[in-house]
């Protein structure tokens, strides 16, 4: 009889009677075309959204400042002075002007509507008029351009007042001229005024001497003879 062998099963395990586990699947999610423009599109917006924000703050601001400066401007210009009836009585005055000066040219009628105006404002409201020029002043040192403008009007207003005080002084001598000869003529008219009374009184002293000489010579008939003679 032969011998029996015993045979080993090797590397046998033992089988689970669950199902193995599936691996983790990651869903990364990327975005289309179309969602990465709408994205550009409002982050675009967005920005410029708050820039315009921005803007109008900064234009608000601005606006409020100018206001609060035009405030204080008014407040410390005008003063404590009867401001509405005597501005309408500066306005009446450069109304005048135009008025007087309305058949010359434009420049004179300016110069006379605001000279008036200026010295009725001087007269009616001389606070408030200097205040403005402090004002005007200030404005001209901000603004170099308006500085420049008004020292050539000065100039040429300095020139036309030359102008015009030179045929003042021309019409003044003339004046003074004509005035002392009619006062030449006058004075030698009043002489020979007086050289004529002083005759007239002479002739009529010596027809009253001849008359009181009459009257202690002769009687009336004689006087009047004397008379008729003298008048003859």
């Amino acid at each position: 009889m032969g011998q029996s062998q015993t045979v080993y099963a090797e590397g046998r395990t033992k089988l689970s009677i669950y199902d193995e586990p599936q691996p983790k699947v990651v869903i990364v999610e990327s975005p289309t075309k179309l969602e990465e423009h709408i994205a550009y599109a409002q982050k675009y917006a967005h920005s410029t959204l708050e820039e315009s924000k921005g803007h109008v703050y900064s234009i608000h601001k601005r606006v409020k400042d100018f206001e609060n400066e035009v405030i204080t401007t008014v407040q410390t210009t005008v003063t404590d002075e009867d401001f509405f009836p005597n501005s309408l009585f500066v306005g009446v005055a450069a109304l005048a002007g135009t008025i007087i000066a309305r058949r010359r040219n434009l420049f004179l009628r300016f110069a006379t509507s605001s000279a008036l105006a200026y010295g009725a404002s001087a007269y009616l409201l001389p606070k408030t008029t200097h205040n403005l020029g402090v004002q005007w002043e200030r404005l001209e040192n901000q603004c170099p351009h308006l500085k420049s403008a008004h020292q050539s009007v000065n100039g040429v207003v300095k020139c036309a007042r030359k102008e015009v005080e030179g045929v003042l002084a021309q019409l003044k001598n003339t004046v003074e001229s004509n005035k002392r000869l009619l006062v030449d003529q006058f004075q030698s008219g009043v002489g020979k005024l007086k050289e004529e009374a002083l005759k007239d009184k002479q002739a009529f002293d010596e027809i009253k001497k001849d008359v009181e000489s009459m009257y202690s010579t002769r009687s009336n008939p004689g006087v009047e003879e004397t008379l008729k003679k003298s008048k003859q």
